[in-house]
């Protein structure tokens, strides 16, 4: 019974003394376990399915700034005030939108052959006897090709499909790879017609001075088919001078 009792004492003595250690014992650090994130997809902001809204925004006010010049430059100095402020009206939407740096060379390319368009139609208007304003008219042209230029790219640069400024997707059937102009070097007007003969109805005229791409002939070589503004048809080649190698442009048939 004593030895019991011993036994009993010393086991009791030995659990104390363990709890009693445990209290002066350090806890353990366990550092935190940082589970990676999955990477964020950041969006294209040239992709097509972010600009697919500009781009439609872009080509149908180019389309009306063009279509608003035509009918300004045919028409008499004294009813260009309206067409003129519309012109500025489209202007301004244009080069007030925010857009990408991909698209940004477009928009300064047009912004700059607005300005001239807007510039000599003024200068027509303020003073209709001048002819100074013909040198910024003949200028537009080329800025005109350069704004074309720079929407082919951007097209290309956000991948979406072609569509022309002046006309639907379906407008041109051939690839056009290099520039050919047909310049009137002569005092008068050039006819456009819908085809490549002469009794097909005028569309459009292509005035002394003025320029247009060609971007097709027909079979025998002797009609061009060209794009000018809003216009669209063919013009006799001896009419006409030629600015580029013919050799490359495809022979179409007449739409």
């Amino acid at each position: 019974m004593v030895f019991l009792k011993r036994a009993f004492n010393v086991v009791w003595v030995l659990l104390i003394g363990i709890f009693s250690s445990c209290q002066y014992l350090s806890p353990i650090d366990l550092e935190p376990v940082n589970t990676p994130l999955a990477p964020t997809m950041t969006p294209d902001p040239c992709s097509a399915e972010n600009l697919s809204d500009e781009m439609e925004i872009i080509r149908s006010g180019f389309s009306e700034f063009q279509e608003i010049t035509h009918i300004a430059d045919n028409s008499r100095a004294e009813n260009l005030t309206e067409p003129v402020l519309k012109l500025e009206e489209v202007r301004t939407r244009i080069t007030s939108l925010d857009l990408p740096v991909c698209l940004m060379k477009l928009q300064t390319t047009f912004s700059e052959y607005s300005a001239v368009v807007i510039r000599y139609l003024t200068a027509r208007m303020q003073d209709p006897r001048s002819d100074e304003y013909k040198v910024d008219q003949q200028n537009s042209q080329t800025l005109w090709q350069a704004v074309e230029d720079e929407y082919e790219k951007a097209v290309l640069t956000v991948e979406m499909e072609f569509i022309p400024i002046t006309g639907s997707a379906n407008a041109f059937d051939v690839e056009i790879t290099t520039v050919v102009l047909a310049i009137n070097d002569g005092t008068q007007s050039v006819n456009i017609r819908t085809g490549d003969n002469l009794d097909s109805a005028i569309v459009g005229r292509l005035e002394p001075g003025m320029q247009a791409r060609v971007v097709g002939k027909n079979q025998a070589g002797e009609w061009l088919r060209i794009n000018l503004l809003t216009v669209s048809g063919w013009v006799y080649f001896e009419m006409v001078e030629i600015s580029g190698d013919l050799s490359e442009i495809p022979v179409i048939s007449q739409n």
